[in-house]
C-alpha cells in the first residue's frame, strides 16, 4: 500500500444519526433506539446528511462511534452546513 493513500476501515467507525432532544438513534423507518450498536450505520457523512436533507429531518446530531460503540462523538447537523455568504 502506498503511504499517501488513506484507506477507510468501515468496521472501526460508524456514522449514525441521533435525535438531540431524546438521545435516541435512528434505526430504520419510524424506529429509534437507545443503543448506538443497534442504530443504522450510514457509513459515510454525506449519506447521513443526504438522508436528513431528503426527509427534511430536524434536531438531529451526526454521531461517530468507534471501537467502543457506547462511547460516541457528536456534531450538531446545523454545524455541518457552513454558509459563507447569502445573496
Amino acid at each position: 500500500m502506498r503511504a499517501d493513500i488513506v484507506t477507510r476501515d468501515e468496521k472501526k467507525m460508524r456514522t449514525l444519526l441521533r435525535q438531540a432532544a431524546t438521545g435516541l438513534y435512528f434505526e430504520g423507518p419510524d424506529r429509534w433506539t437507545a443503543s448506538p450498536s443497534a442504530a443504522h450505520n450510514f457509513k459515510m457523512i454525506d449519506r447521513a446528511l443526504d438522508f436528513v436533507s431528503r426527509w427534511n429531518l430536524r434536531d438531529l446530531e451526526l454521531v461517530f462511534a468507534f471501537d467502543d460503540v457506547e462511547e460516541v462523538t457528536t456534531v450538531p447537523i446545523d454545524k455541518m452546513e457552513l454558509k459563507y455568504s447569502q445573496s
